[in-house]
């Protein structure tokens, strides 16, 4: 005699996962896959192409005084180191096709406001390439930069310890000495704490 399948009683159904667990659970995976992305992907100093660099790498941009230089701003005044005498001053090499040093600006548009009056002044030195004066002026006044931006050359580069990746960030003394060098993208309170030490 055949025996007839076994069949679930009612309110016997076992262990169920509620849809709004599952929600929960890819969320959760989301998340995680996302950090993981963002850790896979933090922006490293970006290397110059070697025809921009010239000649060798100095010698001269370690602690100590900071090399003097005169470059031109972006309404084509020259500016030297001198101007900014008696001020704290944050040299920052960079370049419009950089990833990393366009992530920073704003906070150094803050920081430039936070501190201008406590004698303190940010000065860029795009590293583009010669003949790309336009496309700089363009993105600062996109950007609203609100700091002086100079066009660099291999020698000031050169002059500063041979900047061969960026960005890269010179904090120089009252005194006109390079008291800290940092390279690649920083988080604003760490460019804070560098910025107070020496106010």
């Amino acid at each position: 005699m055949k025996k007839n399948p076994t069949t679930t009683k009612p309110g016997n159904t076992g262990f169920r996962v509620s849809p709004f667990a599952w929600v929960i659970t890819g969320f959760a995976v989301i998340i995680v896959g996302i950090l993981i992305i963002n850790r896979m992907h933090e922006p490293d100093p970006v290397a110059i192409p070697a025809q921009q660099l010239g000649a060798e790498a100095g010698t001269t941009g370690g602690m100590g005084a900071a090399p003097e230089f005169s470059l031109k701003d972006i309404a084509g005044e020259s500016k030297s180191l001198d101007n900014y005498k008696g001020k704290v001053v944050m040299l920052n090499f960079w370049a419009t096709w950089c990833g990393p040093c366009k992530r920073e600006i704003p906070d150094f548009i803050e920081l430039q406001e936070e501190y201008r009056e406590k004698g303190f002044e940010i000065v860029g030195i795009s590293l583009d390439e010669p003949g790309k004066e336009e496309e700089v002026r363009s993105f600062v006044d996109q950007q609203g930069i609100n700091y002086d931006v100079l066009f660099g050359d291999s020698g000031v580069a050169t002059a500063y310890g041979g900047v061969r990746s960026i960005p890269t960030t010179f904090i120089i003394d009252r005194d006109g000495n390079i008291v800290d060098t940092k390279m690649g993208l920083q988080p604003k309170d760490v460019w804070r704490q560098a910025i107070e030490a020496v106010l």
